[in-house]
């Protein structure tokens, strides 16, 4: 795998800017010999051309840098399988003899050749930014620096709390640990909670994933909060008279009250469980999670002055009226707690249990008895983790029905993994039907074989039942985790908070919902959903709060501002572009009954060479200095034979020739 950059044919006025600005060195200009018009020496005779047209030399990390600078939007990057055709280095120029003619040739102010060293492809016009062009009308780059929009990581666009991933990976490369720590948790106060169990999207979008395998940065999260230190938190300036409550200890809601506690505000969370911590606390096994280092974190946010206020349910100890008469704000944050049901006949059986509950039993110590045959229904992570909870209960065994194929699960590769490595069976393509019983108790779950029709709906496979393919398996337990969904039983009648279709609280994009100064965020809202994707709603749910009991214009960059890190300046990067494997992970043979921890940690060695295979997305457009360590590139040391030849300008390809999967994933106009 790899990425091609393509130039269309119509429009280049091969002027060179996208092999000035590639911070890679992975485009050079080629050096034609016949006689051109780029400028002429005494007496109008003509000298060749300089340069004529961009070849791809090195290999790219799509980084789009020269996509948003062309100045007619003529560059594309393509990624294909396979190692990516590379153009021979073209070599130095050599210049004419000649005077410069009064119209100054191209290559005048355009690089000439591969540097160490970016210089600005625009002069001394003004100091070069790479900025978005989003209007058509664009095609000439504006001179307008301050409206500029710096181009992000992908894994940072991915990431929903925006975690700047590139940067504290850079920093685990140097060795920098304590560094590394404060930038993961500048955006999220609970970055050794998600170094353990976070889904990751951000390695799904990570672009070395085009080269070899994707950064390994959930686990590099965790190295730097076991390495690293954080200092303390520095007392807000200001104390504000404000008060916010907040239903729901979960990550919404403690996300919100660090961040609103870091405002000044006085904060108190009302928490159901006798536990801080929602679905981290009383979902997730301490096998997965320890529960020490969630109790780590969510101590450092009730250090701040959060009062938090256990087994004080809503509905129950207090209504809605109680807050609102004595707080100024109150932010709703209490998940989705309800479980889905089957829906086949036999669901209510004694014995059908969601498994929400059955992991809230084993995480509050009360030690649920499990015997004989336990079936799982589900394909997510509540899947997983009951399952093997299962397993360490006592069960004589664990099968798990999930009605699609291995690839659409949603639970996690390693956490499916861990489950087949343990003993647990799992049954891909099965769509329950029914689940029986006798007067003794359950006694076994029916379900039908399912196939793909070729259809798709939601960008999802649709499966149709296969006839003749009714299995049944032996069940003495039956743990249902098909989804939850958020319960609005709290709300009373009439409160003027709308709820929607699947009984979520409906809220606008700041988490305001209808009610004056009130909100929500977090699953409540958008259903379940991942730890990450709550503490993003908790912090903008801060900040509209912020913005509605200060008056501020913009309450999310208020407090930014407060959390954020500071930048150093990066001079020099060293970018590896050779292929290298992912630091691996070993899957430990569990003890039956142990719920001790089983992710084995990083060592620093290896952490900080998984962390320099990075392509540094982060920083890597703003860097003067980039050097290619190795790999196909302008510094690989013994050169790697060339893939194809420099084509001659009629054979210069064209990206309507090109028959990589998928299509174009950046080009164009931005």
């Amino acid at each position: 795998m790899g990425y091609r950059i393509l130039i269309e044919d119509k429009g280049c006025l091969n002027c060179g800017v996208c092999m000035d600005v590639c911070p890679v060195q992975a485009l050079d200009m080629s050096r034609p010999q016949k006689p051109g018009v780029e400028g002429s020496g005494k007496f109008g005779s003509p000298f060749n051309w300089m340069m004529e047209y961009p070849v791809q030399v090195g290999e790219c990390i799509g980084c789009g840098i020269c996509v948003r600078e062309c100045p007619t939007h003529v560059v594309l990057l393509d990624s294909v399988a396979g190692a990516t055709p590379l153009a021979a280095r073209q070599g130095p120029i050599t210049r004419p003899a000649e005077p410069a003619p009064a119209w100054q040739p191209l290559g005048d102010v355009t690089r000439e050749s591969l540097k160490p060293v970016r210089v600005s492809p625009w002069g001394d016009l003004f100091q070069w930014r790479t900025s978005e062009r989003p209007q058509d009308w664009q095609v000439w780059r504006s001179m307008v620096t301050d409206s500029r929009q710096d181009p992000i990581a992908p894994c940072q666009e991915a990431c929903p709390a925006g975690t700047d991933a590139g940067r504290y990976v850079g920093l685990i490369g140097q060795g920098r640990f304590d560094e590394a720590y404060q930038v993961a948790a500048e955006v999220n106060p609970f970055p050794s909670v998600c170094g353990w169990i976070c889904t990751a999207p951000c390695e799904s979008a990570c672009r070395r994933g085009t080269l070899d395998e994707p950064i390994a940065i959930r686990r590099l999260k965790r190295f730097a909060t076991e390495k690293g230190k954080l200092p303390a938190v520095v007392a807000p300036k200001n104390r504000r008279k404000e008060r916010v409550a907040i239903v729901g200890g979960g990550p919404a809601g403690m996300s919100a009250a660090y961040y609103l506690a870091r405002l000044g505000y006085n904060v108190t969370v009302m928490e159901a469980m006798p536990v801080p911590g929602g679905m981290m606390a009383i979902g997730i096994p301490e096998y997965r999670l320890p529960r020490d280092v969630l109790r780590e974190e969510i101590d450092r946010i009730v250090g701040l002055g959060v009062e938090l206020k256990l087994d004080s349910a809503m509905g129950r100890d207090y209504t809605l009226a109680d807050l609102e008469s004595r707080y100024d704000a109150i932010f709703l944050a209490t998940g989705a707690s309800r479980s889905r049901k089957l829906g086949v006949p036999g669901d209510n059986l004694p014995g059908v249990v969601p498994a929400t509950l059955f992991l809230k039993q084993v995480n509050l110590g009360e030690k649920p008895y499990l015997r004989g045959a336990v079936v799982v229904v589900g394909g997510g992570s509540t899947a997983m983790d009951a399952a093997r909870s299962a397993l360490r209960f006592g069960a004589s065994s664990v099968t798990i029905l999930y009605r699609r194929g291995r690839a659409e699960m949603p639970a996690q590769a390693e956490e499916v993994e861990a489950a087949e490595h343990e003993g647990v069976a799992i049954v891909f393509e099965a769509a329950v039907t029914e689940v029986r019983g006798t007067e003794k108790g359950l006694a076994s779950i029916r379900y039908i074989g399912q196939r793909q029709t070729g259809k798709f709906e939601g960008g999802r496979a649709v499966y149709e039942p296969i006839p003749g393919s009714d299995r049944a398996i032996d069940a003495m337990t039956v743990l249902v985790a098909v989804g939850e969904e958020p319960d609005p039983s709290i709300l009373p009648a009439g409160a003027g908070i709308e709820t929607s279709g699947f009984s979520g609280i409906v809220a606008d994009a700041g988490q305001a919902t209808g009610r004056k100064g009130v909100f929500a965020g977090g699953d409540v809202v958008s259903g379940a959903k991942t730890i990450i994707h709550a503490v993003g709603a908790g912090r903008r749910a801060a900040g509209s709060i912020h913005e509605y009991l200060s008056g501020s214009v913009n309450g999310e960059a208020e407090i930014m501002a407060t959390v954020r890190v500071p930048k150093g300046p990066e001079p020099v990067l060293t970018v590896d572009l050779a292929t290298r494997p992912r630091v691996g992970m070993e899957l430990p043979a569990y003890q039956p009954g142990s719920f001790a921890a089983t992710q084995p940690s990083i060592e620093p060695s290896a952490a900080r060479a998984e962390a320099s295979r990075c392509f540094r997305c982060d920083s890597v457009y703003r860097c003067a200095q980039v050097h290619v360590q190795s790999g196909r590139g302008p510094n690989d040391g013994p050169r790697v034979a060339a893939t194809e030849s420099v084509p001659g300008r009629s054979a210069r390809p064209n990206i309507a020739d090109s028959a990589s999967t998928p299509p174009s994933i950046t080009g164009g106009r931005d």
